[in-house]
């Protein structure tokens, strides 16, 4: 009788231990999903925060060409700009920023102006007028303009700002 009962001691060490490495195996299968889920979103929140950049990046260029832009012969209400970026190796997976909204594929001339009298601060502007070259009655004139930035694969940003210019 004594064999019996240590054969039997043997098969349930077995059977316990298959089940701990069933656990075992299931807790990694658990754990390797997991970090595929967060690796796919660090990717999604990556390339979100790329294109957000892009459309700041085509603000602030645009905004750094209003002399070339507004130099007479161009009103700045006719901008067009659409420029391709160096952001990527590959040539077809470029980001491009231009003056357009969200989901038009050519760009377009976005800025319009703005009455000086929907700003606070604009009807009330006191400013020494000497060695100043003034256009209209405010000292230049408020802009609204959108820019875009897109990737090949879809994914946009737009950005719409307001500045003053001609002061």
């Amino acid at each position: 009788m004594t064999s019996f009962s240590s054969a039997s001691r043997r098969g349930s060490a077995l059977a316990i231990t298959l089940i701990a490495l069933t656990v075992l195996l299931l807790l990694v299968v658990g754990a390797i999903t997991f970090t595929g889920r967060n690796q796919s979103a660090a990717v999604s929140k990556m390339r979100g925060d790329r294109v957000e950049a892009c459309a700041e990046t085509a603000r602030r260029h645009l905004l750094s060409r209003l002399k070339v832009f507004g130099a007479g012969a161009i009103p700045v209400t006719s901008i067009n700009l659409e420029q391709v970026l160096m952001d990527d190796e590959v040539v077809s997976d470029r980001s491009t920023m231009r003056t357009a909204h969200i989901g038009d594929t050519d760009s377009a001339p976005t800025a319009a102006v703005l009455a000086s009298s929907s700003f606070s601060s604009g009807k009330d502007q006191v400013s020494d007028a000497a060695n100043t070259l003034r256009e209209g009655t405010t000292g230049g004139s408020y802009y609204r303009v959108v820019v875009m930035c897109g990737e090949p694969g879809g994914r946009q940003a737009e950005t719409e700002f307001v500045f003053r210019f001609g002061i």
